[in-house]
């Protein structure tokens, strides 16, 4: 097939251009501004400038948005609707005009928000009910496309991890662990949900091809959620860090996300990302997990990189093992 990704160099984007032509696709590999020195991927990848290649009518059978704008503290709102929202509008007029045989959207768990845990584990048919504004562009996007008359698919992975994250949760916390640095909320006894890089890249190849998977939306997680303090202690052993079994009390470093929060509003973190913020203390301290049968069903796959294996991989790329 001739497949364009968005985000080609980002972190999911160029993990799909991999993966696309590793299997000898021709890829089309679009970002904001072509890389000096392109990636050596294979002579079937063709680096391209998005504007550029929009302002052409160059057929694909496939259209796989992965550039987003990522979860980050400080931005606004208005940013994460241009960047997320209206990009995906234009890519989605831009498809309809070429007749692109499938438009695969890169989506997020993030829509369906925090439940409660007693409506745990989450699956498709939850409302959507983001928390934030990167949630809301999400879930604003997934609509956009649902609606827009383009044949389409929606992967919806969990946190994803992997080699060349510069700035995710797995790569943080590793790197504080190995300083020593990173505390434990209360008992560490809630849980997340991983994904690894590879199978979120190979999942969605395979979706991308899937007759059953036209008009779906699916999440794409690891087939079971890992309780904090057990994947904290497994990434403490491989970049030989240390890390208290149990921490302070998670309301007590609510208060303390509130402090750190209010110095940031006053600038006194010179434009860095303050160590604690309530958004990063919910990322690991609200319980979360997630259905993956409708994946399982459509695709017949499910990841196979497991917590221990991905995690080795990952802390080997970063020189921490």
């Amino acid at each position: 097939m001739r497949i364009a990704v968005t985000g080609a160099t980002g972190f999911i984007g160029g993990a799909i251009v991999r993966e696309a032509s590793s299997h000898g696709h021709e890829v089309i590999a679009l970002c904001r501004a072509a890389p000096a020195a392109p990636p050596a991927v294979s002579p079937t990848v063709s680096w391209q400038r998005l504007d550029e290649w929009l302002a052409r009518s160059d057929r694909v059978d496939v259209l796989i948005h992965a550039a987003a704008l990522r979860h980050r503290h400080g931005i606004s709102g208005d940013e994460y609707s241009r960047v997320n929202v209206e990009l995906t509008r234009h890519l989605l007029a831009h498809s309809a005009h070429l007749r692109v045989a499938r438009f695969v959207l890169i989506s997020s768990i993030s829509v369906y928000g925090w439940p409660a845990r007693s409506r745990l584990p989450i699956d498709e048919s939850f409302p959507d009910d983001p928390v934030g504004p990167y949630g809301r562009s999400k879930a604003a996007t997934e609509e956009l496309v649902r609606t827009a008359g383009v044949p389409w698919t929606i992967v919806q992975p969990s946190i994803t991890y992997g080699p060349g994250d510069t700035n995710g949760m797995v790569d943080k916390m590793m790197r504080m662990i190995a300083r020593h640095q990173f505390v434990v909320p209360g008992l560490g006894h809630t849980r997340v949900q991983l994904i690894y890089i590879d199978d979120l890249a190979r999942v969605t190849l395979i979706a991308a091809q899937t007759n059953a998977a036209l008009r779906a939306r699916f999440i794409c997680t690891y087939p079971d959620p890992i309780r904090v303090d057990d994947l904290v202690q497994r990434m403490a052993r491989l970049v030989h860090g240390r890390v208290a079994p149990f921490g302070p009390p998670t309301a007590l470093l609510r208060v303390a996300a509130r402090g750190f929060e209010a110095m940031d509003r006053l600038g006194l973190f010179s434009g860095r990302e303050p160590p604690l913020t309530r958004e990063k203390l919910a990322t690991i301290s609200v319980d979360r997990a997630y259905r993956i049968d409708t994946m399982r069903r459509l695709l017949g796959t499910e990841p196979c990189i497991g917590y221990d294996d991905g995690l080795a991989r990952t802390a080997r790329a970063m020189n921490l093992s």
